[in-house]
C-alpha cells in the first residue's frame, strides 16, 4: 500500500508541478536575457541537456523549452528541440513504467464489475490504436507534456509507437512555438505570449483537429468487441 501511495505521489508530481515551475522560470529568463543572448553554442548544448533532464521529471515545461530556444537561436533549434524532446519523453516513459510496478492493475483490480470491463476495453482499444492515439495525445495543446509521459505508458503503448507518434504529434507544435520565438522582439512579449490572436487561432485549430481525432478513435474503441475482463474471482485468485 505504501508503494502505491508513493507512486500516486510521483505522478501528482509529474502532472503538477510545471504549473508552478513555469512562472519561475520564465521570471528567470526575462532576468537574464541579455546574459543568454550572448551564450555559445556549446553553452546552448549544456542548457539542453539540462532542459532534457528537467523536462523528463517535471521540472519545466516543455513549450517554454521550444519559445526560448526560438527566441535566441531561431530555426537553426528546431532539430536540438526536437532531439530534447525526443529523448525527455523516453526518460520519463522508462520512469513512469519503473514507478507504476502494477499500480493500475491494482486500482482496476478494485473497481466493480462493469466499470472493469469498460476500463478493460479502453485498454484494449488503446493498445490496437496507440500509433494514432499517441500522435494526437502529443499535438494536442490541452494535453501536458508530462502528464502524456504517464498515461500513455500506463495506457499499453509500446515504445516504437510512443517515440514514433511522439514526433509526429510534436512537430506542428514545435514548429509553431520556434516561430513564434523567432518572431518575438522582446522576451518578455514572448512568454506573456497567450492574448496574441495567432496563437488563440493557431491553439484553437489544434485542439479543434486533436478533439475530432480523439472523438473518432473514442467511437472505434466503443465500437469493437468488448474484450473479456477478468472476474472477480479471477482477480482475486
Amino acid at each position: 500500500m505504501q508503494e502505491h501511495r508513493t507512486a500516486l505521489l510521483l505522478f501528482g508530481w509529474m502532472s503538477l508541478c510545471p504549473l508552478f515551475t513555469s512562472s519561475v522560470i520564465s521570471y528567470e529568463v526575462i532576468q537574464h536575457e541579455q546574459v543568454l543572448s550572448a551564450f555559445s553554442p556549446g553553452e546552448w548544448m549544456i542548457i539542453g541537456f539540462v532542459s532534457c533532464l528537467a523536462m523528463s521529471i517535471a521540472l519545466l515545461p516543455a513549450s517554454l523549452v521550444a519559445l526560448v530556444f526560438g527566441y535566441f537561436l531561431g530555426f537553426s533549434a528546431l532539430p536540438g528541440v526536437v532531439v530534447v524532446y525526443t529523448v525527455a519523453s523516453l526518460i520519463g516513459y522508462q520512469l513512469t513504467q519503473w514507478i507504476d510496478r502494477g499500480l493500475l492493475d491494482h486500482v482496476l483490480e478494485q473497481l466493480p464489475t462493469l466499470q472493469t470491463r469498460i476500463a478493460y476495453q479502453i485498454k484494449h482499444g488503446i493498445a490496437r490504436n496507440q500509433l494514432g492515439l499517441t500522435t494526437l495525445a502529443r499535438m494536442s495543446p490541452i494535453m501536458p507534456f508530462t502528464l502524456m509521459n504517464i498515461v500513455l505508458p500506463l495506457a499499453g503503448v509500446s515504445v516504437r509507437n510512443y517515440l514514433l507518434g511522439g514526433i509526429v504529434g510534436m512537430l506542428p507544435r514545435t514548429f509553431f512555438l520556434i516561430w513564434l520565438g523567432n518572431q518575438a522582439q522582446e522576451i518578455h512579449f514572448l512568454i506573456k505570449h497567450d492574448g496574441d490572436i495567432t496563437v488563440q487561432l493557431f491553439s484553437a485549430g489544434i485542439v479543434v483537429l486533436t478533439l475530432a481525432g480523439t472523438g473518432y478513435y473514442t467511437k472505434r474503441i466503443f465500437r469493437q468487441q468488448l474484450p473479456e475482463a477478468p472476474s472477480q474471482k479471477e482477480k482475486r485468485g
